[in-house]
């Protein structure tokens, strides 16, 4: 047990932006898939000035937050509320509460990893803290 504890003490920075730039990477394959019709994007690419349109835009930019390190703590808020609002609209109207059953397992999953992001902001490989210095938010 102590090792973990030594091992994580050690790395547990470099394991959070690991995990950071994963989830905004992932985040913004979301938003291509869904602006630009890719990987078996049902019904090809979003409608321009539809709401699916709007929300990929918005998952472009809170992936690109999370991935260069740059205003991660509002990107990631945003990011949570955006994932309330497509679990509800998406996936609760159209079958139910339970997430195994609606396919909204992805949406809460992506909650869940901004509301940790929103918690422990940037960290390092952070792109604003090499300009600023600091962290803004």
């Amino acid at each position: 047990m102590a090792y973990l504890e030594n091992y994580m003490n050690n790395n547990g920075d470099n394991i959070y932006v690991f995990f950071r730039i994963c989830i905004g990477a992932l985040f913004f394959m979301l938003g291509l898939q869904k602006l630009l019709g890719l990987w078996g994007m049902p019904g090809g690419p979003a409608v321009l000035g539809t709401l699916v349109w709007y929300a990929g835009i918005f998952e472009i930019m809170i992936g690109m937050a999370l991935v260069f390190g740059v205003l991660t703590r509002p990107a990631s808020f945003f990011g949570v509320i955006m994932m309330l609002v497509a679990y509800y609209l998406g996936h609760v109207t159209v079958g139910g509460w339970n997430p195994a059953q609606n396919m909204g397992m992805a949406a809460l999953v992506f909650g869940l990893a901004f509301l940790l992001t929103f918690a422990f902001g940037a960290k390092k490989a952070s792109l604003e803290k090499t300009v600023f210095g600091k962290e803004i938010f």
